[in-house]
């Protein structure tokens, strides 16, 4: 699998015309899937360390003066400031091995462009979600985001034991890591509200931060919402369905 640069491009248009489209392109580091950004020599003071810093943050301030993830949001903040969360707009985000389209809101497109900055900022937290940003799924639904959350934490522990390492196949790993995706979510939103004129960018992290408390819910119920795509074909159903084909 190649290691090259990876592209995601954004395009949203207004379907009012009201407001010029925009266009962001996220380039990720092909070894590290951290994204390649242009570091700001005056970043905003909403963006460092300490500013509603998150409870459960690993970072000291003498070393990380600013928050990665601030940081990550910082040209997306500044160009989407005043924009309202229901405006309707038209989407298209392209990679090198798809497109997709989709007329939303405002704040879902942002969910997915903010998500995507997110958890490829270099926040140790959010790092859980690399492989899900390598793999990106624009609008993804609660559905999808529990399905990709538990497939992928359960590839990573299939490589764990690979290592010889403990498994964890009972994915308490996981609901206690989007205990800690929860946390930032609020920091976040903090943060944002303490510079933001508008509330799209508000709005789509608690969009983000509702499909990041419905991961550790369905893992306590066992998965049952999406359990019925597994159900094993029973050896009676399999010899019926090789009767009818002789």
């Amino acid at each position: 699998m190649t290691k090259d640069t990876l592209s995601f491009i954004y395009e949203i248009r207004s379907t009012s015309g009201d407001t010029a489209p925009v266009r962001f392109e996220v380039l990720l580091d092909g070894d590290t899937l951290n994204h390649r950004r242009v570091l700001r020599e005056d970043p905003p003071a909403w963006a460092h360390l300490d500013h509603h810093q998150c409870r459960n943050c690993p970072l000291n301030i003498a070393e990380h003066p600013y928050c990665p993830v601030a940081l990550s949001l910082v040209e997306l903040v500044e160009r989407f400031e005043q924009l309202v969360s229901f405006a309707e707009v038209e989407v298209t985000v392209k990679t090198r091995e798809r497109s997709y389209h989709k007329i939303t809101t405002m704040q879902q497109a942002l969910s997915s462009l903010v998500g995507l900055h997110m958890a490829t900022s270099g926040c140790p937290t959010l790092d859980l979600l690399k492989p899900m940003a390598r793999f990106h799924q624009p609008f993804a639904t609660r559905e999808d985001t529990v399905f990709r959350a538990a497939s992928t934490y359960l590839l990573r522990q299939y490589f764990r034991k690979k290592r010889g390492e403990p498994a964890d196949m009972n994915l308490e790993g996981l609901r206690a890591a989007y205990q800690g995706i929860h946390n930032i979510n609020v920091a976040m939103a903090d943060r944002l509200r303490s510079v933001s004129r508008g509330d799209a960018h508000i709005n789509a992290i608690v969009i983000l931060d509702l499909f990041a408390q419905e991961v550790p819910m369905t893992i306590a119920d066992n998965l049952r919402d999406i359990d019925y795509l597994f159900e094993d074909v029973s050896e009676d159903d399999g010899d019926q369905r090789d009767a009818a084909a002789t």
